[in-house]
């Protein structure tokens, strides 16, 4: 058991063989993650088999990590990436960055630009942090007929959490592409807003 644990994940070669108690112990606590989670790792390790579903892939994603697992972790991240959708697009890029998935991130990214003139049907989109924002609005790939829906869209987000974000807008305002407004939008909302 211990050597095809050592083959399957660096986390348990450095364990058995660097001395440690758990190298001579015929019992190993595994706590990093639940028990369900820890039992499809172990048969994934013995079959090669793994059922990734949207309810596990995260506690997977995260026992991969611990345990140095880098093809597991490749294999959710294609899983996660096929995923990619107006519900969950703003989870995946923001899971993406705290677990280094390069490739979801920028698939999640990407998914984001072109879909920003329906940002409003975009989920957890208020959820996006000011440099998320900032990175998004200010990207010459961003999907909006004019620059009117960004402004709305960075007005949507400010006024979800207006406490915050209030002293955010003048950092976020100059990447707005003001002249690219429609002249209806400068005279009668930009010009008109308490933010502005």
């Amino acid at each position: 058991h211990k050597v095809v644990l050592m083959a399957a994940s660096p986390f348990f070669e450095t364990m058995f063989q660097s001395g440690l108690k758990e190298a001579a112990e015929k019992d190993i606590k595994l706590d990093f993650a639940d028990s369900g989670t820890i039992r499809s790792l172990v048969k994934f390790f013995y079959t090669g088999d793994i059922k990734l579903t949207a309810e596990n892939i995260k506690a997977i994603v995260a026992g991969s990590e611990f345990l140095c697992c880098k093809h597991l972790k490749a294999h959710c991240e294609e899983f996660l990436m096929g995923n990619v959708g107006l519900s969950s697009c703003i989870d995946n890029y923001q899971f993406g960055k705290v677990f280094n998935l390069k490739v979801l991130i920028k698939t999640a990214f990407d998914f984001i630009l072109s879909k920003f003139r329906e940002y409003r049907e975009i989920s957890n989109f208020d959820k996006l942090t000011e440099d998320e924002i900032a990175e998004i609005v200010s990207c010459d790939r961003l999907n909006a007929e004019n620059e009117d829906v960004v402004f709305e869209a960075v007005v949507h987000w400010v006024n979800a959490d207006p406490d915050v974000r209030n002293e955010v807008f003048p950092r976020i305002a100059p990447l707005i592409r003001f002249p690219f407004c429609t002249q209806t939008m400068l005279t009668d909302k930009i010009c008109c807003s308490s933010l502005v």
